[in-house]
C-alpha cells in the first residue's frame, strides 16, 4: 500500500535534488531524478517524488512491514529538507 505526503518547499527544486543526492550517497541509497521528478531506494524503503512549483509530493511505494509510517516518512523528509 502506497503513501503520499506533501511538502512546501523553500530552497529551489535544484538544491532540493542535490541535497537528496547527497544523502543518498552517504547512506548508501539509490537516487534517480531531476527537478521535476524521479525515485529513490534503499533500507526496504522505494518510493518516488515529484515538484510542482513550491510543492514536493512524495510516494512511498515500499516499506518494510515492521517499520512505522511515522517513522518511514521523517526519514525520508531528511533526504529532501
Amino acid at each position: 500500500m502506497a503513501r503520499s505526503f506533501t511538502i512546501k518547499v523553500t530552497e529551489s527544486p535544484q538544491l532540493l535534488v542535490e541535497k537528496a543526492q547527497k544523502t543518498a550517497q552517504e547512506n548508501a541509497a539509490l537516487f534517480s531524478g531531476d527537478t521535476q521528478a524521479g525515485s529513490f531506494s534503499g533500507s526496504g524503503v522505494e518510493g518516488h517524488y515529484e515538484i510542482a512549483g513550491d510543492t514536493l509530493t512524495v510516494t512511498i511505494d515500499k516499506k518494510p512491514f515492521y517499520a512505522p509510517w511515522s517513522v518511514v516518512e521523517t526519514q525520508v523528509k531528511g533526504f529532501f529538507v
